[in-house]
């Protein structure tokens, strides 16, 4: 059985957002624990809300979904990181606009910059909210349309 849609965009986003000028290989799930001193400039990607919405009546039913997709750019604080949170934020949303399976679109919703001591050393992030259009069929989460 395949993972869920939503997985399966989390999973796409990483693929399409490694190899970025800024951040190279540095892509990783979201996670509790701080990111380290050598991961830096470094991604974060995971998913947030969703809504659903019935698009289509009669016995196959599609929803029509609304992803948050939570992409955080992290990068060390110092004289320069708000410019280069836009840098790694201008590099994420030319990559996304461009689109991926299973996304139908990908359009930036909102982007938050916040300062944190709780890595090694000081880190500025920047979080980018996507929201991304996708269907399934009623009953088949895992089987995008």
């Amino acid at each position: 059985m395949a993972e869920h849609v939503a997985e399966q965009i989390v999973a796409a986003a990483k693929t399409a957002l490694t190899g970025l000028a800024t951040t190279g290989a540095n892509v990783f799930d979201s996670r509790v624990y701080p990111i380290q001193d050598a991961e830096l400039p470094g991604l974060l990607v995971d998913q947030g809300e969703e809504s659903a919405a019935i698009s289509s009546m009669g016995n196959s039913r599609i929803n029509e979904r609304l992803l948050d997709l939570v992409v955080i750019a992290k990068v060390k604080q110092n004289a320069s990181y708000r410019t280069l949170v836009n840098t790694i934020r201008k590099e994420v949303e030319t990559k996304l606009d461009l689109g991926f399976a299973p996304a139908k679109y990908v359009r930036p919703k909102s982007f938050e910059l916040e300062l944190s001591g709780d890595a090694e050393k000081p880190v500025a992030s920047g979080t980018m909210i996507f929201e991304v259009l996708y269907y399934t069929a009623q009953g088949a989460p895992d089987v995008a349309l």
